[in-house]
């Protein structure tokens, strides 16, 4: 149960669309990151088509999925090493939520509101990004951004420490490294870019594989 927790905490995230200040097209292809929290460092890899998205991380359980379509606002998790998948809506997010924070209080995601941009520039994978600081509920995150891929939008859900960009700024542009710490000044979690693909992926690659069985969450409503 304990390592499901784990792999939940950092798989159930999704992206969104704001209208961009810049009138960039939203981002479509792949990116891999490396996510940083206190259970180390696992790479991730988010691939979008702009509507739907797909993050996939492997741990010690295996390889898991976390496909979500803005439009419709849910969430498919698909574990391949157990060929089982779950639908999230909402309401079961919102009540996995709060059997989380019963569970292991601290999980609450920064949600960023009014980063300011700083005009400190540095270059990340080739590309020019520029620093952008929030500073909300005591926490304080640094975004470094470029407007040169399109925008790609994070929205953490509550139950990871995961911030959420989506009614921000930070929305319009394409995040290649994000770093949140607390008061004291310890890392909640840093995300850190490692690879970007401009290639369009396929609509198979947001569908469940054949022979995969529904699977329900304790607590999660399903």
């Amino acid at each position: 149960m304990k390592s499901l927790i784990s792999s939940l905490l950092l798989m159930i995230f999704f992206i969104a669309g704001t209208q961009s200040i810049n009138a960039q097209e939203v981002f479509k292809g792949s990116v891999t990151y490396e996510l940083s929290t206190d259970d180390g460092d696992i790479p991730l890899t988010l691939i979008t088509n702009g509507d739907k998205v797909k993050a996939s991380v492997t741990m010690a359980m295996g390889t898991m999925d976390m496909i979500t379509d803005r439009n419709a606002k849910e969430q498919l998790m698909i574990m391949h090493s157990q060929k089982m998948y779950m639908q999230l809506t909402t309401q079961r997010l919102e009540k996995m939520k709060n059997m989380m924070s019963s569970m292991a209080k601290g999980f609450q995601a920064p949600i960023i509101s009014e980063p300011v941009r700083t005009g400190e520039t540095k270059k990340i994978l080739n590309y020019i990004c520029e620093k952008m600081i929030d500073k909300s509920d005591g926490n304080t995150t640094e975004i470094w951004v470029t407007d040169k891929i399109g925008y790609l939008a994070f929205m953490g859900s509550p139950i990871i420490p995961m911030p959420s960009l989506m009614n921000s700024d930070a929305a319009t542009y394409f995040p290649l490294e994000v770093h949140s710490m607390n008061q004291e000044g310890d890392t909640i979690m840093k995300l850190t870019a490692q690879e970007i693909s401009l290639e369009k992926p396929l609509e198979t690659d947001f569908l469940v594989p054949g022979g995969y069985a529904p699977f329900s969450f304790p607590g999660s409503g399903n």
